[in-house]
């Protein structure tokens, strides 16, 4: 699963804003990246909530959880970490893995993003995996890769770009014995 790359679309552009109704206390994150013995200290820029899980959410969190075991054939434990992103013209995310490499840590198999902006409202804020592949900017398309793949998210130029990312490691779910 680490070395995952999956496409497929899940939301409704009516659910897309259904789903941007809970993103409501964004705060600004800068994370700090080292990525082949290159250290950024300012990594990222933009604005992060997380998605709380409630009667209000579960059915982001089943939709997406019950179409990615189909695709991966794995079995859930407890959801995902969801969190909103936002970025506006000027905030970027640079080149990156999400595997975690601290000792005790959990391990992650996979990181997903579900678009919620419309691509005609923002330019730039490409999200780039494996150095090859740049993601549906179509709204609602979900992309799922493993921890192990380099990703970045081109500077925006224009507009806001909107997603929602689910982080899934040892603790969310087990990979079918089948």
């Amino acid at each position: 699963m680490v070395n995952s790359y999956l496409e497929f679309n899940l939301f409704t552009e009516d659910e897309c804003k259904l789903i941007l109704q809970n993103m409501n206390e964004l705060q600004f994150v800068n994370f700090t990246v080292k990525l082949e013995d290159k250290f950024y200290p300012n990594g990222s820029s933009m604005q992060s909530q997380d998605l709380s899980y409630d009667e209000s959410t579960k059915w982001i969190y089943d939709r997406f959880t019950n179409k990615v075991a189909e695709q991966l054939d794995v079995q859930w434990l407890n959801n995902p970490h969801g969190v909103f992103r936002n970025y506006k013209v000027g905030d970027y995310f640079v080149e990156h893995t999400d595997k975690v490499d601290k000792e005790g840590a959990e391990m992650r198999y996979f990181s997903a993003t579900i678009q919620l902006s419309n691509p005609s409202e923002y330019s730039g804020g490409e999200l780039i995996v494996d150095r090859k592949h740049t993601i549906n900017k179509e709204i609602g398309s979900v992309t799922l890769w493993g921890t192990n793949l380099i990703h970045e998210v081109k500077t925006i130029t224009k507009g806001s770009r909107n997603s929602l990312v689910f982080f899934a490691g040892e603790s969310h779910l087990k990979p079918n014995t089948k």
